[in-house]
């Protein structure tokens, strides 16, 4: 019995080659093989990469960013000068926080004016005693070891005047400031402009810094660091800023610090 042909090759080969048949069931594989794979990417469509949801997703934008800024820069100032509580109203804490308003509210880096700051503290002049029997000259070699060599010798000067002032008028502590002020931020101020070498920018500065021992000036947020808020994308509103750190002087204290650090290290661009 003669052998039955193969209507075509089963691999291989071109199907354009042979009868029609064989062309028509190419087709119809094609089609087939065709249908199936549309089939496939309806059933199973290639796989997106998931976008990470926003971090502020169900909570205030606002309260996240806060804090944000409150965990990654939100130090207490001078909590790196070896100052036994920095969050206590201790006489010598408030006299630090008036050094560091006179020394960084001054035309000088950020970084030599917190050196000097280092260096008084470490000389011991939190404490107004040590201040007010030091010499010019002692108090002057102390600001040439942090770096303060430009206004030296008038910031000696006005230490020591410093000490006869706390002295003489506020009983060696100047809490007592704070008490004479009726604990009214505009007369704390205006109190604490009589210091000399403290300006506005010191104020502001001081404002900022103390709040956490001085309750009565928050919500405080210097000029320069509500511009970066802004730039962070907090808005312009101290208010909406004291309610997302729940009404704490002490996270208030630390949300100022953060600012100004973003300000000062150019780091708006991580908040925005």
């Amino acid at each position: 019995m003669p052998r039955k042909q193969a209507a075509g090759p089963r691999g291989g080969g071109d199907p354009s080659s042979h009868g029609p048949t064989t062309r028509k069931r190419a087709r119809e594989a094609d089609e087939q093989d065709s249908k199936g794979t549309d089939d496939k990417a309806t059933k199973h469509p290639p796989s997106k990469k998931q976008e990470s949801k926003p971090a502020t997703s169900g909570e205030d934008p606002i309260k996240h960013k806060v804090d944000t800024l409150l965990s990654k820069y939100g130090t207490l100032p001078l909590a790196d000068l070896g100052l036994p509580d920095p969050s206590s109203p201790a006489p010598e804490n408030v006299l630090a926080l008036v050094y560091n308003a006179m020394l960084t509210s001054t035309r000088i880096s950020h970084e030599l004016a917190h050196k000097s700051v280092k260096c008084l503290i470490e000389a011991g002049y939190q404490d107004i005693e040590t201040l007010r029997k030091s010499t010019w000259e002692e108090r002057t070699e102390v600001l040439t070891k942090g770096g303060y060599t430009r206004y030296r010798e008038k910031t000696a000067t006005g230490l020591g005047e410093l000490a006869d002032f706390v002295t003489e008028k506020y009983d060696n502590d100047l809490n007592n400031l704070l008490k004479s002020a009726g604990s009214s931020p505009p007369k704390i101020r205006a109190l604490l402009k009589e210091i000399k070498g403290i300006g506005n920018v010191g104020l502001d500065i001081f404002c900022d810094t103390a709040q956490h021992i001085w309750p009565c000036l928050a919500p405080f947020i210097d000029p320069r660091s509500m511009k970066t808020a802004q730039q962070c994308g907090l808005g312009d509103d101290v208010e909406k800023l004291w309610a997302a750190v729940g009404k704490d002087p002490e996270k208030m204290c630390r949300l100022a610090a953060a600012l100004t650090t973003v300000r000062l290290d150019k780091k708006e661009k991580e908040f925005a």
